[in-house]
């Protein structure tokens, strides 16, 4: 029997505009993040229930303090566990809320955290009894201005 699959959030500012999925995730294969003081983009690659690859995003802008953005692949065996992220303003662009960092726990690994998070609300989403998060949604418009989590239980 296929588990179902649970959206939680969204957290963050109010700015952008609504960005999701159109086919329920199964497996969250890659996570590819453009960031600096904050979290300026957010793309991800994930599999359906007949494990047909998607790619949604990327979210958000292009700036970041890096030329190429950072790219999580994760393994055949690897789910993300838990995610920890913060929100808060960018001062530098008058910018009241927004999302300042993101980090991305594993059953394997730890990734980031991305973004500087300061000044910052900061929150966690740990997924219980081998859970996993296997896709997003969020609003952006030049920067991720917030985020929610698709979450399948196991």
């Amino acid at each position: 029997m296929q588990s179902s699959v649970v959206k939680l959030g969204t957290w963050g500012g109010n700015g952008g505009v609504n960005h999701d999925i159109t086919v329920a995730p199964q497996r969250l294969e890659s996570i590819t993040i453009r960031w600096g003081k904050i979290i300026d983009s957010i793309s991800f690659t994930y599999r359906d229930r007949d494990k047909q690859l998607h790619t949604a995003g990327p979210w958000g802008g292009t700036g970041g303090e890096k030329d190429e953005p950072d790219k999580i692949i994760l393994g055949p065996s690897e789910y993300i566990t838990e995610v920890a992220w913060s929100v808060g303003p960018f001062k530098h662009k008058e910018v009241e809320s927004c999302i300042t960092s993101l980090k991305f726990v594993t059953n394997q690994a730890t990734y980031g955290p991305f973004g500087y998070g300061v000044d910052s609300t900061h929150y966690s989403l740990p997924v219980l009894n081998n859970g996993s998060v296997v896709g997003m949604f969020a609003r952006a418009g030049d920067y991720l201005d917030a985020i929610g989590f698709y979450v399948r239980p196991f």
